[in-house]
Formats: structure tokens, sequence, C-alpha cells
């Protein structure tokens, strides 16, 4: 469910194409679009095809134009890794049994979340 996070990345798996105006991409898909089930399941036998055709869902293909400004898959990791450490730091957890134990999910109003986010003023 995180894929779209690490599509376009250089790292990404997928050929390196270029479209008429010479921007580079990759092609992404989902692994529950038609492709990738399509792919999943060749070797299978026609019953077993259309039945595992029957959960396809999502878009079979985009392109993921890459961009030197984006962060590589190593950023994009500890990026992750800050958010959930600082969730523990939070819910006052140091382990993940504690962090389970302890957290509480919630939902965040449009104003609380505008409420929480960086001010930045101007002296």
């Amino acid at each position: 469910m995180i894929g779209s996070w690490f599509a376009g990345t250089w790292e990404s798996p997928g050929d390196l194409n270029r479209d008429a105006d010479g921007r580079l991409y990759k092609e992404s898909f989902g692994m529950a679009s038609a492709r990738a089930v399509r792919n999943r399941t060749s070797a299978q036998g026609a019953f077993d095809r259309a039945r595992s055709a029957l959960f396809e869902e999502g878009i079979s293909s985009s392109r993921m134009y890459l961009d030197d400004q984006r962060p590589g898959v190593e950023d994009l990791l500890d990026s992750i890794i800050a958010g959930v450490r600082s969730s523990f730091t939070y819910a006052g957890a140091k382990n993940i049994e504690e962090f389970r134990a302890k957290a509480r999910i919630g939902v965040q109003s449009a104003s609380g979340y505008d409420e929480g986010r960086p001010r930045h003023t101007s002296w």
C-alpha cells in the first residue's frame, strides 16, 4: 500500500523511458491492477485466471516522472522511520508492544490539523 511513495524514484523497478518532450519517467502499476494480476497468473489455468481477475482494482499503468529534487528511497525510509519514532514519543512507548498498548487513534478535524502546523511569521 505504500508503493506510490517509492514509485518515480531512481531506485524503483521498471525501465527508464523518455516522453516526447525528453522527460524521463518509469511506468508504475498497482499490484492489484489488471496488468499485475495478468502477469502474476499467466501460468495458471483459465478458470483460476478468471477467478483472480474478479479482484482487480486500481489503474493498470501511469507515468511516474523522475525529478532530481525528489528524495530517493533511502531518504523516504528515513522520513517514515522518523515519523514512527515521533509517534512512539507522543505515545510514551519504548517499543512496539508498548506502542500497541498505549497508542490512541482518533480523527483530527481540519481546524485541528491547521492549528498544529508550523507557523511562519515575519519579524
